[in-house]
């Protein structure tokens, strides 16, 4: 896996993006309008070579990857270069396709790359020998458009009209029999070359579209800084933080699923073709809310036509229309998925990632191996570990186990538990001298993955696993060398002692007190939602000890063993139906050996322990929640007598959820891809954990909505006939809402991004 750009990349990056610097700037898009052509832009992206950059070498271009034009077209987007540039980068290398032997398309790519005039491509068939309102044909030399079916070569002669349009883009409607027209290829070859250049061309558009929608939201977030009202900058408001904070997560998902779907053209993987649909719909949303949120940051303002945001609002929008509604994209991308022909159409197969999870035909690159930029494999030995964790978890985690963990309300098996430390499974990633493996990041991504689509009950062993990493950095040596191997080996559970009635979020107010007595101590106190607190050895404990400093430096962090006297538990039973406990401290004495780091050094303690806590571990239980919606859609007839898959509002709503799932699952191992650089993450598993949770509980209400009557059906009722699915779909739906609170609530992440990683002025 590799997700950055090469150094030639980057160096072309920078030769387009210093180029569009000053011949784009706001006053020059203007100026462009209202046709939305700039011949000095395009004559400069000429002499970088640009609009052949894609082309092989014997048509004049430098064979360049789809990776690389991505870059192209991120840094156009970012510029709104006033120039059909992805028109025509596409467009010549479908031309190039048929150049050997075809006089007209040889010579359309000799011009072209002498400095000639762009190409266009119809991305909506022609009807009736008409393309309608073709991007970049009103500028164009030739129009390549699929007629019937043939796919045409149109060169053009006199400039063709361009109707005034919301992007003032130079669109035009393009009579086929108006210019000297050359037939490319017929039938089949002719369909599919079409499809290929639009699949690069909704990718190509989505990375304009992730360079488009980042500086809409620069230059948002820069008025927001220095705009005041009520004596305080507009940036430091909370509402507007936390929307500023969505949208940055939504583009990075966006960045990340564009790039693959480029990845995944460029290497011809076998299902390429449902990323390209993915990411055009999800950019060309994200850059419309982005581009939206911007302007009514601005104010009335915003509306003004010499402020700059309302330029790419309008072109937000318009990138969006130019294949229809938007929404038929979703359809697209379900028909891609679950048509009859599809990989994923087959009955009981769940819809897995296709991050190195077999589901890809190109094999994992090998050491040392040239990547081309982004690269999604991950890798043989990584490739390797999974089948063997996937292999072992098929063997150990049956429906009883599965069952059982609902059933109880405690999502840990003891069995399964022990069973995984003597495989090794839960040092796995540990060095040799705690009895590790060693696995790489990458390797401890696929595990945890692995667990939770398999449905493994795994809660016991996430949170001794994070009290294991904190006591690494932060314990005492008798900590690492007594409690983490206890850990590891499977011996000890731990809970974690956090929340408490009036310190939910906030955990800084804790009042449970520990007051020292020489090397003891005493605590008093009670701790809500001490989950696993019934099974645990060790409760991760903060507690309050000086009530004269600042509240968050006053904390002090202790592992205390459950079999201490004075400690009760008393259950709570959860709408999702998992068990949680509320436990009490009554005069509990505790050595100091237990204690770790500071005394009032709690808070920097806690801060390690959230590293380890904010992850996206719950993407795994959303590929199962679109699995069990599939097999309830595949399963269950529609009203008009066909199948629920059949039904437009259901395969939107799937589609929906498939684009979510992919992201929360990029997000997740590009924070693993960090680690395993050496790079620690900022605000990136932050982002992981709030766009997975917040997806998964979006989705639990849409799957749910879909099933309708069926949704109210619950899991494990007799009455709900063989098949359950729809049970599984209730029973998540109930679950999925707490997942936005585990681990820090949604709005706490969200203050996070905003401060953090984009540097908002502070709320408080």
């Amino acid at each position: 896996m590799h997700l950055a750009y090469t150094e030639e990349q980057l160096a072309l990056r920078d030769a387009v993006a210093g180029f569009l610097d000053k011949a784009s700037s706001a006053e020059a898009v203007r100026e462009a309008e209202p046709l939305g052509w700039d011949p000095k832009v395009w004559d400069g992206l000429t002499a970088i070579g640009v609009p052949t950059l894609g082309v092989d070498e014997a048509h004049g271009g430098s064979g360049a990857s789809l990776r690389d034009l991505a870059v192209v077209a991120e840094a156009c987007g970012a510029r709104l270069a006033s120039a059909p540039v992805v028109e025509t980068m596409v467009a010549s290398r479908l031309v190039a396709r048929f150049a050997a032997g075809n006089e007209a398309a040889g010579s359309v790519l000799n011009t072209l790359a002498e400095g000639g005039a762009p190409l266009a491509l119809a991305v909506r068939p022609a009807l009736d020998g008409r393309a309608s309102l073709v991007p970049g044909a009103a500028v164009a030399a030739a129009v390549i458009a699929l007629d019937g079916d043939d796919l045409v070569l149109v060169e053009l002669g006199d400039p063709l009209a361009s109707p005034s349009n919301l992007g003032s883009a130079p669109l035009a409607d393009v009579d086929l029999s108006t210019g000297a027209l050359t037939v490319l290829a017929s039938g089949d070859a002719a369909h599919e070359a079409h499809a290929t250049a639009v699949d690069e061309w909704r990718a190509l558009t989505a990375r304009w579209m992730v360079g488009l929608g980042r500086e809409a939201q620069a230059i948002g977030i820069q008025y927001a800084k220095d705009r005041k009202q009520f004596d305080v900058p507009v940036g430091s408001f909370q509402a507007v933080q936390h929307r500023f904070a969505d949208i940055a997560t939504d583009i990075d998902g966006a960045d990340l699923l564009s790039n693959k779907a480029i990845w995944a053209l460029d290497v011809e993987d076998r299902v390429a073709d449902s990323f390209p649909a993915m990411a055009f719909w999800f950019a060309g949303d994200m850059a419309h809310r982005s581009t939206s949120w911007s302007l009514h940051v601005h104010g009335g303002y915003g509306f003004m036509e010499e402020y700059d945001i309302q330029l790419y609002f309008r072109r937000a929008k318009a990138l969006q229309l130019v294949l229809g509604d938007p929404r038929r994209e979703l359809q697209v991308l379900a028909d891609r998925l679950w048509s009859s022909e599809s990989r994923w159409s087959i009955p009981g197969t769940d819809f897995r990632p296709t991050v190195g999870t077999g589901a890809t035909d190109v094999a994992p690159p090998a050491e040392g191996d040239d990547h081309g930029g982004y690269d999604f494999r991950l890798g043989a030995s990584v490739e390797s570990y999974r089948a063997e964790v996937r292999a072992f978890l098929g063997e150990h985690v049956t429906d009883e186990v599965i069952e059982r963990a609902h059933s109880t309300g405690t999502f840990h098996d003891r069995g399964l538990h022990q069973v995984m430390a003597d495989a090794g499974w839960i040092s796995a990633g540990w060095p040799a001298e705690f009895g590790g493996q060693g696995r790489s990041p990458l390797e401890m991504n696929a595990l945890t993955e692995e667990m939770y689509l398999s449905g493994s009950p795994v809660d016991g062993l996430g949170v001794a696993s994070l009290v294991a990493h904190t006591l690494l950095i932060d314990g005492t040596e008798w900590q690492k060398q007594t409690i983490i191997p206890e850990i590891l080996s499977g011996k000890a559970l731990c809970s974690l002692g956090y929340s408490e009635p009036d310190a939910g979020s906030d955990v800084a107010s804790v009042v449970t007190k520990a007051a020292r007595d020489g090397d003891e101590w005493t605590i008093n106190g009670q701790k809500m939602f001490t989950t696993m607190a019934h099974e645990a050895h060790y409760v991760f404990l903060l507690t309050r000890t000086n009530t004269e400093v600042a509240k968050h430096k006053g904390l002090t962090m202790f592992v205390v063993p459950m079999d201490t006297p004075g400690i009760s538990i008393t259950p709570v039973h959860t709408m999702g139906g998992e068990r949680t406990n509320i436990t009490y401290y009554d005069d509990v004495k505790v050595d100091d050996k237990y204690r770790v780091g500071e005394v009032d050094g709690g808070w920097a303690v806690m801060m390690t322990a959230l590293v380890f806590e904010r992850n996206s571990s719950w993407y795994g239980e959303q590929v199962r929640l679109l699995d069990h919606a599939l097999t309830w859609a595949r399963a269950t007839t529609s009203p008009d007598g066909g199948r629920m898959i059949d039904d437009p509002l259901v395969r939107e709503r799937l589609a929906r959820v498939a684009i979510g799932n992919e992201i929360s699952n990029l997000l997740g191992w590009r924070a693993a891809w960090m680690a395993s650089e050496g790079t620690l993450p900022g605000v990136e598993g932050t982002m992981a954990k709030l766009f997975t949770t917040e997806h998964y509980r979006w989705a639990g209400g849409e799957l749910v909505d879909a099933l309708g009557a069926d949704g109210l059906r619950r899991h494990g009722d007799p009455a709900s006939g063989a098949d359950i699915s729809h049970g599984w779909v209730e029973a998540i739906f109930r679950h999925c809402q707490v997942t936005t609170i585990y681990g820090g609530t949604s709005e706490v992440l969200r203050g996070i991004i905003a401060e953090r990683g984009l540097q908002l002025p502070r709320s408080r």
